[in-house]
């Protein structure tokens, strides 16, 4: 190898051990697990593209089947945002799995609109709630386009709502309970 091939062995082990430096001067001090991983985090996975078949199972496994805890959640990988809407915590997860949205009455699953997500969710209401009842979307609000009543005990809805934010469509699922708020 010569001359060069020992200079190049010595650049590279002056950069990992100048890395390994700068590694020990840096001190991730004060800095959460939940913040370091949120802030590394790629910003278009906080709302991702999922999948139809990604959305229903995160809204059958979260919000349908339940527990709706931070437990639940964190051991699937996601991790809580830092603010917090009155009541509710929403979680997101740094690859293709929709965000969800937890509090004692409601559970959300939402992601960015692609192809075939409505037409699964459809299906999936009529698979797993036959005796749902569709309703009037308008009488729960100006976004929301499919709803249905579930003939639970105690009752519950069910609706999907389309948002814009940036020029980018994005899909909700929703599971409410009206009477644990």
């Amino acid at each position: 190898m010569g001359q060069s091939g020992k200079a190049f062995r010595l650049v590279s082990g002056s950069s990992v051990l100048a890395g390994c430096l700068m590694l020990t001067a840096c001190s991730a001090q004060g800095v959460s697990s939940d913040t370091a991983e949120l802030r590394n985090m790629w910003r278009a996975n906080l709302v991702p593209k999922s999948s139809p078949a990604l959305m229903v199972s995160a809204f059958d496994r979260f919000c349908a089947q339940g527990p709706r805890d931070d437990a639940t959640l964190r051991a699937a990988g996601y991790v809580a945002l830092p603010k917090r809407s009155p009541g509710a915590r929403a979680y997101v997860i740094d690859d293709r799995r929709p965000a969800v949205a937890v509090s004692d009455g409601m559970c959300v699953v939402q992601a960015e609109s692609r192809t075939g997500q409505t037409a699964r969710f459809q299906n999936y209401v009529a698979a797993t709630y036959p005796g749902a009842r569709p309703i009037d979307p308008a009488s729960l609000g100006r976004n929301i386009e499919q709803a249905w009543s579930l003939p639970t005990d105690p009752p519950s809805l069910i609706a999907t709502e389309r948002t814009v934010s940036l020029g980018w469509y994005r899909y909700a699922l929703i599971f409410f309970r009206p009477e644990a708020t």
